[in-house]
């Protein structure tokens, strides 16, 4: 099915034809941030602060960003060796800069298709057809990095199957551009195959060698002591898929709900490690040290949105593919966690989630199961405006910006506007996450079933034949 090579491009021009880059638009919306920051280290100035970022940001288009946006400094909080990857694209103009990054994007997703194909033993089409929507919509649309994280990913994964060490962690190294989705692949890596520890040991000086270089040492202390923390409360209340973001919606203190995001994530961070080990002592495979480890670290944390859970994937269809008893729980919890049910439930790309999550259904299922997940998708997207309809969506906000010294982080400015215009809980929002959650633990449970079934059933073997009522 090569068209499905094509049905993530194609979203991304129906969106793109819907909202014309000659308005305001929010079209490469992060990217406009990552290349503001490229083009502050190019300049020798600090890419964390209020200035020069916002002034850039709302000078850089066209496209033009919303005008309720131009006051706010939206941040790039990624390290500094990560923004060194965006300092060629900002001595562009920032159309060919996005236009050429667009371009980037694309290709490198389609050779981490290509990787994760060979790694997982899907189709492509099965590949395609699960990320489309996602890397489409909050991914291409908005310019995120994930594609650069998937392609590393899947180079790390086959050459850790092949016992290249070395090579594998380089590629680890590189999908550190989103450094709470690689930790898990890192910590796998380090915790199964002794072979790693140097060179990870080494590719992690590496990089904080070139952050120094790119922004200055005081700059890098500065980074991890104060910038990631302000960002972690500044998107705590930010409408995502984080167990702080979650918490905090219900009412929960910043500070609780940050420290409980980090107790979950240390949790399934451990579990994904054990139970990635567990498949490799069963499979002789090493990539899944790679692949399964992330699948259960973005479930909940501090700081997650649909372009992280995407990584979950690619360890859902590898036992998917391999183990046909939890073949139908994994693709149906697939179906669910696959779609942006935020983005496409509420504008004319509704029409597309049934038929991809009824695609993806009828590839691997038949026929029938495709109609039922077709059904099941257009039910979710009706709900969305049954609860609009009932005065049950975010209320409406207006957002009066402060003035924030230039040499503010970022991430106060950005702090505020999320507070006040993106932290709007209502049944409708709260409901959208629970798709996404029961599909991505259904997945995540599938995975483990794959991991410790022959164990659990001899475990109940002996127990069931006991008579009822005997003590074990």
């Amino acid at each position: 099915m090569r068209w499905t090579w094509f049905i993530a491009p194609a979203l991304l021009a129906v969106m793109i034809a819907l909202n014309p880059p000659a308005g305001q638009t929010y079209l490469m919306g992060d990217f406009r941030a990552f290349y503001c920051a490229g083009s502050a280290i190019a300049h020798g100035a600090n890419p964390y602060l209020e200035e020069p970022l916002r002034s850039c940001e709302a000078t850089a288009g066209p496209p033009a960003e919303p005008a309720f946006l131009r006051p706010v400094a939206l941040p790039a909080p990624l390290p500094p060796y990560a923004l060194l990857l965006f300092v060629p694209f900002a001595l562009l103009p920032f159309p060919l800069a996005a236009l050429c990054y667009g371009a980037l994007m694309i290709a490198s997703m389609t050779l981490a298709v290509a990787l994760l194909q060979r790694v997982t033993g899907a189709s492509s089409a099965m590949l395609n057809l699960s990320l489309a929507a996602i890397t489409a919509t909050v991914t291409y649309y908005v310019g995120q990095p994930m594609p650069f994280v998937f392609a590393a990913l899947g180079g790390a994964a086959l050459l850790a199957r092949r016992g290249h060490w070395i090579a594998a962690s380089a590629c680890v190294a590189l999908a550190s551009i989103e450094p709470h989705v690689a930790l898990a692949a890192i910590v796998g890596m380090l915790a199964a195959v002794p072979r790693t520890r140097l060179p990870l040991l080494l590719c992690g000086a590496g990089l904080a060698l070139a952050s120094a270089g790119a922004v200055g040492l005081p700059a890098f202390i500065a980074y991890v002591r104060d910038v990631v923390p302000a960002h972690a409360l500044a998107n705590a209340y930010e409408w995502q898929f984080s167990l702080t973001s979650l918490l905090t919606s219900l009412g929960v203190s910043i500070s609780a709900a940050v420290r409980w995001g980090e107790v979950e994530f240390a949790a399934m961070l451990v579990l994904g490690v054990v139970v990635a080990n567990r498949l490799r002592a069963l499979t002789g495979d090493a990539a899944v040290m790679v692949i399964v480890p992330p699948a259960f670290a973005v479930f909940g944390g501090v700081h997650v949105h649909f372009q992280q859970i995407a990584v979950a994937f690619p360890a859902i269809l590898y036992v998917a593919v391999r183990d046909p008893r939890v073949r139908a729980p994994a693709i149906a919890g697939l179906a669910l966690a696959m779609i942006p049910w935020n983005v496409m439930g509420s504008s004319v790309l509704a029409g597309f989630a049934p038929l991809l999550a009824g695609g993806l259904g009828g590839l691997t299922l038949g026929r029938r199961a495709g109609i039922v997940f077709a059904i099941g998708a257009a039910g979710v997207v009706c709900s969305v405006v049954v609860l609009a309809a009932l005065g049950l969506g975010p209320a409406p906000v207006h957002f009066v910006p402060h003035v924030y010294p230039p040499d503010a982080l970022a991430e106060l400015s950005w702090g505020e506007f999320s507070r006040a215009a993106l932290m709007r809980p209502s049944a409708m929002m709260q409901w959208l996450r629970l798709p996404t959650f029961a599909g991505l633990a259904c997945g995540l449970v599938a995975i483990a079933a794959v991991a410790y079934g022959d164990a659990l059933r001899r475990v109940r073997a002996p127990l069931a034949a006991l008579p009822v009522g005997s003590a074990p």
